[in-house]
Formats: C-alpha cells, structure tokens, sequence
C-alpha cells in the first residue's frame, strides 16, 4: 500500500500536473504529459482487474488516497478518459464519486 501511495505522490503527481497545467510546461505537449501519467492509470486498472478495490475487497487508504489525483487526471479531458481502454478504472472511480463518504465530503456548507 505505502508503495502505491509514494507512486502516485512522487511519479503520478508530477505528471498529473503537468498535464492539467501543459502551459506551463512548453518543453513538450499536452499529449506528452498525458502519455506518462497513463502508464500509471494502466497500472491501476489492472489492479482494479482483479477485484473491486486496489488492494482489497473493500475500499483501503489505497484507495482514498489516490481517488483525487484519478479524478483530476480524468478530469481534464473527460472525452479522453471515457474512450480508454480502462474500463474497471473508469468503474471505480465513478463508484467513488457517487459514493455517500465522497459526496457528503463535497457538499458545499
């Protein structure tokens, strides 16, 4: 667990990031940023291939701890994301998003 948690903290981020903000990053294109942020979410779906959470059954700190980086990574091109091949973790992660614990979390005050 801690080594997916450090993963998407130390790698994934960094492209995460650089993806959503390609303008500030003109070395190279949008595309680019994505292409190594994706080797991440490949990663993922097969984990999520083999049962209906990263590491379990149920949902972990796995989980949560790397739900708001696939959620902004999806996020900024949604028609991309919808047409991956990564179905389960498209499945997982709007299971998440339509989860009680995430929407109580968002819900404005």
């Amino acid at each position: 667990m801690a080594a997916l948690i450090a993963e998407n903290d130390q790698v994934f981020k960094v492209h995460l990031n650089r993806y959503k903000y390609a303008e500030r990053y003109p070395e190279a294109p949008m595309e680019h940023y994505r292409a190594q942020g994706e080797a991440f979410l490949a990663r993922l779906d097969s984990l999520l291939q083999q049962r209906r959470y990263l590491l379990a059954a149920h949902p972990s700190l796995a989980d949560m701890a790397l739900l708001p980086f696939v959620r902004q990574f999806a996020h900024v091109d949604r028609e991309w994301f919808a047409q991956t091949p990564y179905r389960s973790l498209q499945e997982w992660l709007q299971e998440q998003l339509e989860s009680e614990l995430f929407l109580a979390i968002m819900a404005k005050q």
